[in-house]
């Protein structure tokens, strides 16, 4: 069992804790394990708004009036969380003056102040995705939640916003293609339970078939979406298997390769369920003798470097590979990989990538701090499989 290893779900346990301003009502958050440093971040905040936090032998307690804070709120790496405080802000009347690290702050947030425009006259808006972008649509639900309003989109995407929201009383309707948000004048606190992050459960079943070891991990967060990684790696040939109950997944496999021949395409409409697991698929795909491919992912570009680019600067030294405007292509290994090199990144997933190559590969590399964003029991994951069998 790796779960002791893989920490909370960061994108649920950044809302759960922001989500905490949008009522006066005392909140319950269950959560164990490591929190990722952007939870961390959105946890620390509170205090800002006036908000008492008091942690639990099982969590954290969050109680007290909402206030308008008084100085600049940090958030850190966590566009997650800037994006989230931008509609609360709106929601609230709060005029909240948001800054980050310099990752976070050269990114582009244009979608997010172009969609914020559309909340100042204090009416009901109906608008389409800009982008099929999680936080997008998080940001337009919770804007909506002050006056109401309709969202239409082309893909699923992660829907912890929707459960969360509505377990605090939010009237949310769903359609195939359409979210519909009714007024709510006050929300009420609730418990909220968070699940093990299924992004760390990629990349640690990704770091247990590179080692060659079988595993298992459970109480991952059960989100539909949340599993195409792992569907998408076992149609690469690698052996995977799931079993759900509890509103959470397990996954297990072992080290094995089937003998699937099959090229793996990421399709349009996956783009936005795995768009953080791309590099680490292409990865995997192509050391298992899979051609790889992506498009429609100009969003990978927007993250805390250039994931297109920052991709294929590691997967291009052991493979040949194919960057596009919207995507990459990977295909057959390079034979002559022994002055190999792999670059550092201040990009937690960059990062985690490029030890991943080097462990595959039998390569010197020695990891910064920046996986602690994200997995920080990541590099205490590496050494155990390394170590035990």
């Amino acid at each position: 069992m790796l779960n002791k290893f893989i920490p909370v779900d960061k994108s649920s346990a950044v809302r759960a804790f922001l989500f905490s301003l949008l009522t006066e009502s005392e909140m319950k958050i269950v959560c164990s394990g490591e929190l990722p440093e952007d939870a961390v971040s959105a946890l620390n905040c509170l205090k800002l708004f006036g908000k008492t936090v008091v942690k639990t032998n099982n969590g954290f307690i969050v109680s007290g009036k909402t206030l308008k804070p008084g100085s600049a709120v940090f958030c850190g790496n966590s566009a997650t969380m800037m994006h989230i405080l931008m509609g609360i802000g709106i929601y609230l009347g709060f005029s909240i003056e948001l800054t980050g690290d310099k990752s976070l702050m050269s990114r582009n947030h244009s979608d997010f102040y172009e969609a914020a425009d559309l909340y100042h006259k204090g009416e009901f808006v109906e608008t389409s995705l800009a982008k099929e972008s999680a936080q997008l649509k998080s940001f337009h639900i919770i804007s909506m939640l002050k006056t109401g309003g309709t969202i239409h989109f082309k893909a699923r995407t992660r829907r912890n916003t929707e459960d969360f929201l509505s377990n605090m009383g939010a009237k949310i309707i769903e359609t195939t293609e359409k979210i519909e948000v009714a007024p709510s004048e006050s929300l009420h606190g609730c418990r909220l339970n968070l699940h093990k992050d299924p992004s760390a459960a990629f990349i640690a079943a990704c770091t247990a078939f590179i080692l060659g070891k079988s595993f298992v991990i459970s109480d991952i967060y059960l989100d539909e979406s949340r599993m195409t990684p792992f569907v998408l790696l076992k149609n690469a040939g690698y052996h995977v298997t799931f079993t759900k109950s509890g509103g959470a997944f397990t996954v297990s496999g072992h080290p094995d390769l089937s003998k699937n021949e099959r090229a793996l395409e990421i399709s349009g409409t996956q783009v936005a369920e795995v768009i953080d697991e791309i590099p680490f698929m292409a990865f995997m795909a192509a050391r298992a003798g899979k051609c790889f491919s992506v498009r429609n992912a100009e969003w990978l570009r927007n993250k805390e470097t250039d994931r297109i680019t920052e991709s294929l600067k590691r997967l291009s030294v052991f493979f040949e590979t194919e960057e596009f405007a919207d995507g990459f292509a990977v295909g057959a290994g390079k034979p002559d990989y022994q002055a190999a090199v792999l670059p550092h990144s201040q990009d937690h997933r960059m990062e985690m990538l490029s030890a991943l190559m080097a462990s595959d590969y039998g390569i010197d590399f020695e990891m910064n701090c920046s996986y602690k964003i994200s997995f920080p029991l990541f590099y205490e994951l590496l050494d155990f499989l390394r170590k035990n069998g």
